[in-house]
């Protein structure tokens, strides 16, 4: 096997291809390698910029474990069913 790539480029990705080769005098290979090159840097820059954002979520999570008090599952729907009924009585006694 031979070490070629065969991609396959829509109209407009043709055209963009064209326009770079034709601007900068380059080969179309080296003109899809350049456009690649920035493609996949983007991506890894973007997966390097959420990788960050994801763990610093994890690390407030664990931090918040440590320091906030955790609430009890039934006193948390206590809680909300009280409040519920609450606001069901106080609309079922006003005047429509």
């Amino acid at each position: 096997m031979s070490n070629r790539v065969i991609l396959n480029f829509d109209d407009p990705l043709l055209a963009q291809i064209d326009a770079e080769k034709e601007r900068t005098g380059a080969t179309r290979n080296g003109t899809v390698i350049r456009i690649l090159e920035k493609h996949f840097t983007e991506q890894q820059e973007r997966q390097r910029l959420y990788d960050e954002w994801f763990i610093a979520e994890v690390k407030r999570g664990l931090h918040s474990l440590e320091t906030e008090p955790l609430h009890d599952h039934e006193d948390v729907m206590r809680e909300i069913h009280e409040l519920l009924e609450t606001k069901r009585m106080n609309h079922a006694s006003q005047v429509v």
